[in-house]
């Protein structure tokens, strides 16, 4: 969908807000995951870091990482959004709810992007 989540949604596709499918993703991915929380600190000394927060626009200007990027969760699948996403950067994804930092971090994984890190 060009307009990601919400055009999902617009065009009448259901919605899973269940958790129970994430849990079990994440517990079967749990050594990945393990790998992939890092510290905005060694995050920083990776090759070419991207931080991109997915956190709402409030909480994001009221303070953010130096140099993240704001990204509307609902929109970050959009075909915008997927160009901007560049494959040759570690991508450093911020969430302040575990799971949807997870999802997040699952999804671009699944999709190719090779460098994908979540900030602790």
């Amino acid at each position: 969908m060009r307009d990601g989540i919400k055009g999902w949604g617009a065009a009448f596709y259901p919605l899973v807000k269940e958790q129970e499918l994430l849990h079990a993703l994440m517990r079967f991915c749990k050594s990945d995951f393990d790998k992939c929380i890092i510290s905005e600190k060694a995050a920083r000394k990776l090759n070419t870091p991207a931080f991109v927060d997915f956190r709402d626009e409030a909480k994001f200007k009221k303070g953010h990482v130096d140099a993240a990027r704001h990204v509307d969760y609902n929109n970050m699948f959009s075909k915008p959004m997927m160009e901007e996403l560049n494959k040759r950067n570690s991508l450093i994804i911020i969430h302040d709810t575990p799971e949807l930092a997870g999802v997040i971090a699952l999804t671009l994984k699944l999709m190719d992007y090779p460098n994908v890190y979540i900030l602790k």
